[in-house]
């Protein structure tokens, strides 16, 4: 077990002979999630020693024992009051299963097949694989095949609704979810993933979601984690893109008490455009640690990745981001940037923006700031009676802007707006 250091061997030995039992319960599991485990094993659990886990604790997560959820029955009545307004087509999965009762009967020009765990697949390989990567692959009860056709122009967004429960046991509900995406030569897609917590209880969360962007196309996808602080989520998003495919990321994870979120990307087609954003708002102990790592692989794209984190309390955010353009990336033009703010004398943030070039005639820049609250500008605000709460809560929501206003749907920018101000409401009066 390549990943355990010699102290702690046998506690994480345990839980990786727990996840062997979770594993064992959905028999048979296809190929691809048996190659999927032995990588796990191979591995083994990371610890902080590794430099890509410096800043990520997972004790407290390898300090449960993990249990497959029992069955939980939620009515429609439930389902709405967790669900997003929008209008879209929807499908809802319960503690990691699909629910048919629950979504809806048609999903407009969109091709669904879930496939149980033992159905053979040939998806796309990993860009940047890890060993949480390779355990929400193992123990994925379904894959969820989704295809939008060559041409065709979807009018409402495909709305993935993902409902996790904490159960009735002192053991961790463990849940993984995998989708797939594909989006056939010119069409237009919009897809929305939103994580929530039917209680406040603890679970842990896996979920890979890979996008296949086919050429000419358009994708605009959404990620919501809006967990409960108790529990643990672990994802990973990839992206591929082939010759002038334009696709917008945007992640806001606005909840779990520990989040480990990669969004990995590979141009692989000249003439793309590719957005990637983020914004994260931990708050109280909570660790959220997001990742980025993109591939220009083919010349005269453009990408511009926005990533922004709003610190609390004793809270930590950390960010590392990198990309890389291959030598025959002519013209590429990318630009990473990290914003960071501070409201707690405790709270910290590590960030790591790197660029490995290896072409010439290149535009690529990044860039970090950390800081806190501007004293001028809350002087400011304060000089024309604005009370110190409603002043930094201005000078809060200022900075997320840039960020919230990208989303071109204003019921769902409203819904992330409000969730922000739910994130903050018990610590305005501390921030500094």
């Amino acid at each position: 077990m390549a990943g355990l250091p010699t102290n702690s061997s046998s506690k994480q030995q345990h839980v990786v002979q727990q996840w062997q039992q979770l594993f064992n319960t959905a028999a048979p599991r296809s190929p691809e999630a048996e190659q999927h485990w032995q990588q796990v094993l191979r591995l083994g659990l990371p610890h902080r020693k590794l430099e890509h886990w410096k800043y990520t604790p997972l004790d407290s997560l390898l300090s449960h024992v993990f249990t497959v959820p029992t069955a939980r029955f939620i009515n429609p009545e439930l389902r709405n009051m967790l669900a997003l307004p929008v209008d879209s087509w929807r499908l809802v999965f319960v503690d990691g299963v699909f629910n048919a009762m629950l979504s809806d009967v048609a999903w407009g020009p969109y091709q669904i097949d879930v496939k149980p765990a033992g159905s053979p697949l040939s998806l796309s390989v990993a860009i940047q694989p890890e060993v949480f990567l390779h355990l929400t692959e193992s123990l994925a009860m379904s894959t969820t095949l989704i295809h939008l056709p060559a041409g065709v122009q979807a009018d409402k967004p495909l709305y993935l609704l993902h409902i996790n429960s904490s159960g009735s046991t002192p053991a961790l509900n463990t849940v993984h979810y995998r989708h797939h995406l594909s989006v056939g030569q010119g069409a237009s897609a919009q897809i929305i993933e939103h994580y929530v917590s039917l209680d406040e209880g603890a679970h842990f969360c896996g979920a890979r979601l890979t996008i296949d962007a086919g050429e000419n196309s358009q994708v605009t996808h959404y990620k919501l984690g809006f967990e409960s602080p108790a529990s643990y989520h672990f994802s990973h998003n990839d992206l591929l893109l082939a010759r002038a495919a334009q696709v917008s990321s945007h992640g806001f994870l606005l909840g779990a008490g520990l989040t480990r979120h990669h969004t990995s990307a590979q141009i692989n087609g000249e003439g793309v455009n590719l957005v990637m954003n983020s914004l994260v708002l931990p708050g109280g102990n909570e660790v959220c640690d997001t990742r980025t790592y993109l591939e220009h692989n083919k010349g005269h794209g453009e990408s511009r990745q926005l990533h922004k984190t709003i610190v609390r309390d004793r809270a930590r955010a950390v960010f590392n981001g990198t990309i890389k353009v291959a030598p025959q990336a002519l013209k590429t033009d990318g630009k990473m940037t990290n914003n960071n703010l501070l409201l707690g004398r405790l709270a910290e943030v590590d960030t790591k923006p790197q660029l490995e070039i290896y072409a010439d005639d290149v535009k690529c820049s990044h860039g970090a700031t950390v800081g806190r609250i501007d004293e001028e500008q809350l002087f400011y605000l304060r000089s024309r009676g604005i009370s110190e709460r409603d002043a930094q809560q201005m000078i809060i929501f200022a900075f997320a802007a840039e960020l919230t206003e990208a989303i071109t749907d204003e019921v769902l920018r409203d819904v992330v707006v409000s969730r922000i101000a739910l994130r903050l409401e018990n610590t305005m009066g501390g921030a500094a």
